[in-house]
């Protein structure tokens, strides 16, 4: 290994363990903006540009394009072990069902004798102190940590790795054979500089149009951060957290049409594709027509499940649309996969595997032994076989359909219209899962449906953007990317557990995490869990399940129609997603992007499109500086009293 390549890694592995560390502090100590929303998170897009700035400057030392880019992919994926997403329902799993365990709920009975003694935190004191902080002189309480962190630590690393060999097997039929967008891997390169392309974030900021973008947004940004003092100045009608959102009614029954105004699906959604975009906003505005009709003649399957779409026979009927739309994806490369297969069974040479981060004989090994370790790990837990095979294939489903859709639109908030765990209980219910294999299904929230909490989505980038990397680099690119998720975890693990006994209790972080209250954390999953196991009466939801089928069907005929009518305008990804809830808060911003693009290319062609590109990189550049100017300034005057400069999606 060169003095290059432990240079780079030594500080993707720094930056893996800051991008952690700092968000982490800002959201549950400060109460300031939080950088876990976005599948391309400001928790690492921040420090990042912080880089790309200081390295600028250096005469001596100065990081080549390869190891930015390598330092930025390390961190691109880290940076999703944090958050309420992973590291907060992960650790409120381990806990929540012994803390809140009641006379009243009876989790006693009905959740805590089914959950195994190594994949939770059994000890009552323990917990308590967790939660509510350790009294004065109590040693911490490490030992009863050990099993359970182990044990999903090993579990952890099996989904990365499946994850990451998926992601360098689908490689070259993304990015070669079906030449997708990659929207968010070419912001990057702009902003890197890599080898084959000019210019770097220095060359960018020459552009007048990219000092337009970057004032405009900066000023804004500032203007709300003064209201923080002010409180006579009004916030500005964008970029102001939940003052800006506006709800637009449309009718009794009808759900409201969320306006608000999202930066950085602006920013990406100027690299989408037109048709991509339309297709978005269509369907979804046609979900909520369709939810409304079918609230106002009573046609119901019951009620929505948590981090599921607004109206469940819209969710259900997305989600088929996602399984054709995965199903059609993996049709298409069949003639890549082949090759894939007999590379690595047969070494067939006609198979050119050099460009890829790992051969395809690892990526297949590596694949097969991790998804093996994953089913029998849940088969430990104490699912049964069948509820296993029915939740890891929904969640392949949703990893890698909003891989391909954040590879193809360039979406970064983005979740599927229902999560793994809802279509198990609905396949099964009760009746058919036992209780068992429901409770252990509980302890699967903590990666419910965005695939982003295991980073399939910015994995997904990973190999699309090693090929920007020397060979000598990128050879060590992918023990490096899973090293650099192991150091996040445990950093992320590690400051909430510290803060929690030795700072504050977790239950005073105020965040939905570790309240016990509402639906949308673990304690809403296990009183649903418990409600439904005490009841008993729960089978297959058929009706679900039929408007799955019609999802399917519908997608089928949209990819019919593509083929048969090349100029056919709706495109499956819009309504694999429509019923997507992060859509509510950003459809208008893709909106106005479509209108926005669409009137350029009419107008001025590629060769104007190209050169607005710059005015939106100034914005999102200014969006991460204005983020960080306002964690400082609440890190200074606002401690535990921070203010949110953006909202969840």
């Amino acid at each position: 290994m060169t003095k290059v390549t432990r240079r780079c890694l030594a500080i993707g592995l720094g930056m893996a363990a800051w991008v952690n560390f700092w968000p982490v502090y800002a959201s549950l100590v400060l109460h300031s903006t939080r950088a876990d929303h976005a599948h391309l998170p400001v928790a690492m897009l921040i420090p990042y540009l912080f880089l790309l700035v200081g390295n600028a400057f250096l005469k001596r030392h100065r990081l080549s394009s390869s190891e930015l880019m390598t330092v930025c992919c390390m961190g691109m994926v880290a940076a999703c072990m944090q958050g309420e997403w992973l590291s907060n329902y992960f650790l409120e799993a381990l806990t929540m069902p012994r803390y809140f365990a009641s006379a009243e709920n009876r989790w006693d009975e009905l959740l805590l004798p089914h959950l195994p003694r190594w994949a939770a935190v059994h000890d009552r004191f323990a917990v308590t102190h967790f939660y509510e902080g350790l009294p004065p002189g109590q040693a911490f309480p490490w030992r009863v940590w050990i099993a359970p962190l182990f044990w999903w630590g090993t579990f952890l690393g099996a989904v990365l790795g499946i994850n990451l060999c998926l992601s360098v097997i689908l490689r070259k039929q993304w990015m070669a054979h079906e030449r997708l967008a990659f929207p968010i891997a070419h912001a990057l390169e702009a902003l890197t500089g890599v080898a084959g392309m000019r210019g770097t974030l220095f060359a960018l900021a020459r552009s007048r149009f990219f000092q337009v973008g970057f004032a405009v947004t900066f000023l804004i940004i500032c203007w709300f951060i003064l209201t923080w003092f002010y409180v006579a100045v009004p916030p500005p009608p964008i970029l102001s957290g939940n003052f800006a959102a506006k709800l637009l009614p449309l009718g009794r029954g009808f759900p409201p049409f969320e306006l608000r105004f999202s930066l950085l699906t602006l920013v990406f959604g100027y690299f989408t594709n037109l048709e991509v975009l339309f297709s978005i906003w269509f369907f979804h505005v046609l979900s909520i027509v369709q939810a409304g009709v079918f609230n106002r003649f009573g046609l119901e399957v019951g009620s929505v499940d948590p981090w599921g779409s607004f109206h469940a026979a819209v969710g259900w009927q997305s989600f088929g649309g996602m399984v054709v739309f995965v199903g059609w994806g993996l049709w298409v490369a069949r003639a890549h996969l082949k090759g894939v297969f007999r590379k690595a069974i047969r070494g067939d040479d006609r198979v050119d595997d050099s460009e890829e981060l790992m051969s395809y004989r690892t990526c297949v090994g590596m694949l097969a032994i991790c998804s093996a370790y994953v089913l029998l790990w849940l088969k430990s837990a104490g699912m049964s076989w069948a509820p296993i095979f029915a939740f890891w294939f929904a969640t392949q489903i949703l990893y890698l359909g909003l891989a391909r859709i954040m590879v193809e639109s360039g979406l970064v908030f983005l979740r599927g219209p229902i999560t793994a765990q809802a279509f198990t209980w609905h396949l099964f219910g009760v009746v058919g899962l036992g209780p068992r294999s429901a409770v252990i299904l509980t302890l699967t929230n903590a990666f419910a449906c965005d695939a982003k909490t295991f980073a399939m989505t910015p994995l997904a980038h990973v190999p699309r953007l090693s090929m920007g990397i020397n060979r000598r680099i990128r050879k060590v690119l992918a023990p490096g990317v899973l090293l650099g998720a192991l150091v996040g975890v445990a950093t992320a693990v590690g400051v909430i557990l510290y803060c929690g006994y030795c700072i504050m209790g977790s239950y005073n972080f105020g965040t939905v995490s570790f309240r016990g209250i509402g639906a949308l954390n673990l304690a809403g999953f296990n009183r649903l869990a418990a409600a439904r196991i005490q009841a008993g009466t729960m089978g297959s939801s058929w009706d679900r399940i039929g408007f799955l089928g019609i999802g399917a069907a519908f997608t089928g005929l949209l990819f019919y129609l593509r083929y048969r009518f090349p100029g056919f305008p709706l495109h499956p990804i819009g309504f694999a997603i429509s019923a997507s809830a992060p859509l509510r808060n950003t459809t208008l911003t893709i909106f106005l992007v479509w209108a926005l693009k669409s009137l350029v290319l009419r107008l001025g062609g590629l060769e104007h499109y190209r050169k607005l590109a710059p005015l939106f990189l100034g914005m999102m550049v200014a969006y991460l500086a204005g983020t960080a100017l306002g964690v400082i300034v609440d890190w200074i005057w606002f401690p535990g009293n921070g203010h949110m400069i953006h909202v969840a999606w």
